[in-house]
């Protein structure tokens, strides 16, 4: 696996378990770190404001939350849109969350930024695409320098 930078990252088992035991990290840092899970960048993708919203605990499938879980989840969901809208990063979002076999269950709080746009008109049917573009497209500098100052306002933002 590379991270954002296209710097390989490597660990053994799931992904989510091995980061969040700092096994391996990625150049932002974690932008929160408590109450039984971690909110970061997309390890992969450098997309301004595209935060992965997980357990800490291995969980697979989102009925093995409890409620109380469920419900820190959604509000740290919640959270992190107010503070990326708030802060101009972008002003819609797509929710996904993630459910495969032998890996950590997380949620993508994807921002729908205007380039996506002139990708594809319809992102979420075309997400590969999307993505894919990005990876190919955003690996410089002043990417890494906006994906770095997001995160930092995140984290403070979250921390406080």
């Amino acid at each position: 696996m590379e991270n954002y930078k296209g710097e390989e990252i490597f660990f053994n088992g799931c992904a989510g378990c091995a980061y969040a035991n700092h096994e391996f990290s990625i150049p932002c840092g974690i932008a929160y770190e408590k109450d039984g899970f971690t909110i970061s960048q997309d390890w992969e993708l450098p997309i301004e404001g595209f935060y992965i919203v997980s357990p800490i605990r291995h969980v697979e499938k989102f009925e093995e939350l409890s409620a109380d879980e469920r419900n820190k989840m959604f509000d740290l969901v919640d959270k992190t849109i107010k503070i990326l809208r708030l802060n101009n990063v972008c002003d819609r979002f797509e929710i996904i969350f993630e459910e495969k076999e032998n890996r950590h269950l997380h949620v993508w709080v994807m921002p729908r930024h205007e380039w996506m746009h002139k990708v594809t008109d319809e992102i979420i049917d075309n997400i590969g695409t999307v993505l894919n573009y990005a990876k190919d497209n955003f690996r410089n500098e002043d990417i890494y320098k906006r994906i770095d100052e997001v995160n930092n306002t995140l984290k403070e933002e979250l921390n406080k």
